[in-house]
């Protein structure tokens, strides 16, 4: 027995996972079967994360488990007062990738999207989904697809006069198909990129087209992240060849803005250290004056932190939000993990903001 948890149980869900099952079924099927006093959900599915990193021995035989699309090159073994082996830590470095197989999936998302402009002169709404932080490649389709249907149910609730989708904003965990680096080079967790391309891609495209049959009007703002502005950028060429530039603005603009009636909202990632709640106030007003000066309502909607903070700094209410993204080591190890896991969609008017989903 290995942390409270018997050896069999951990290398048996381990297996689970690999045979494709996800981690609700392993938990629900056989994990709260096996263990006398269970953990919950959460709890079990960062621990499942971490298993499947880690080499666990047996009598003989020094077991390695790596993350589809990598392979094992060395380990970091801890190892008992007794001598036995209590666990690894494997180095893994990624498989050359199948290159048609990615060329592929872009092709297929840059098939041109054929659609007839909705219009509706009634509508009086816009909806805004600002689906940051999701870090495709530490989190799946399975963990989204909840995130999914619930963000089509409110598109198809009602036909909008406008619809706008910040995008980017840490779309993707990693900034390299290959290494596994953020933007400024920062060593971090190993994700098969290639899958989070494909789900990604299946993911927005499907809120994208939906909007496009329920709005009058459509816009895609591509918003940097720090850990994949370079990879997500040029996904975001991937949408501006499918939907063109009436919907696609693909500008490399850390703050951008976008106006509804007499709101006024900008979107950035918030990473630098100058990004306080004072601050963003003062950079809203100084990078995007007349937008600032025509609106009643502003808000300033950030990212980064994964968790939700807001603030009226005279009259500018600056919004963190928050995600639903799984939690790496790096966040776990440090402690960042009692944020409430969600997504934030806003619903507004001409004259203000008239109501927030949680997704």
């Amino acid at each position: 027995m290995i942390n409270g948890i018997p050896l069999k149980v951990k290398k048996e869900c381990c297996r689970l996972r690999e045979e494709g099952r996800n981690s609700k079924q392993i938990y629900d099927e056989y994990y709260v079967k096996q263990v006398e006093s269970p953990c919950s959900y959460n709890s079990f599915r960062r621990r499942l994360f971490d298993w499947s990193k880690i080499t666990f021995p047996d009598e003989t035989t020094l077991e390695c488990g790596t993350y589809e699309g990598f392979t094992a090159h060395n380990a970091t073994v801890q190892v008992s007062k007794t001598g036995e082996i209590v666990q690894a830590w494997i180095k893994q470095s990624v498989n050359d990738f199948d290159l048609d197989d990615l060329v592929k999936t872009l092709k297929e998302a840059t098939e041109h999207y054929d659609y007839i402009p909705q219009n509706d002169s009634s509508a009086d709404r816009m909806l805004e989904i600002p689906l940051f932080d999701m870090h495709w490649g530490i989190s799946f389709f399975e963990d989204y697809e909840p995130v999914l249907n619930e963000v089509l149910r409110i598109i198809t609730s009602q036909h909008w006069d406008r619809i706008v989708i910040p995008f980017g904003q840490d779309f993707l965990h990693n900034d390299s198909i290959v290494n596994a680096t953020t933007t400024k080079g920062t060593s971090i967790d190993k994700v098969n990129m290639i899958r989070a391309v494909k789900e990604g891609r299946k993911f927005i495209t499907a809120i994208i087209d939906t909007a496009l049959a329920n709005a009058n009007e459509v816009k895609v703002l591509y918003s940097p992240g720090n850990h994949d502005r370079s990879v997500t950028w040029m996904f975001m060429q991937v949408l501006l060849e499918r939907y063109g530039p009436d919907v696609v603005d693909d500008a490399m603009e850390y703050r951008k803005v976008f106006t509804y009636g007499k709101n006024s909202i900008m979107v950035t990632h918030g990473d630098s250290k100058r990004a306080t709640a004072n601050n963003l106030s003062h950079i809203f007003a100084v990078t995007y004056p007349e937008e600032f000066a025509q609106a009643i309502t502003r808000e300033v909607h950030a990212g980064h932190l994964h968790h939700e903070e807001e603030g009226d700094v005279f009259g500018v209410m600056i919004r963190r939000l928050s995600s639903r993204a799984a939690v790496d080591d790096w966040s776990n190890r440090e402690d960042y993990i009692g944020t409430h896991r969600r997504f934030m969609v806003f619903e507004w008017d001409r004259d203000s903001l008239r109501s927030i989903h949680y997704v």
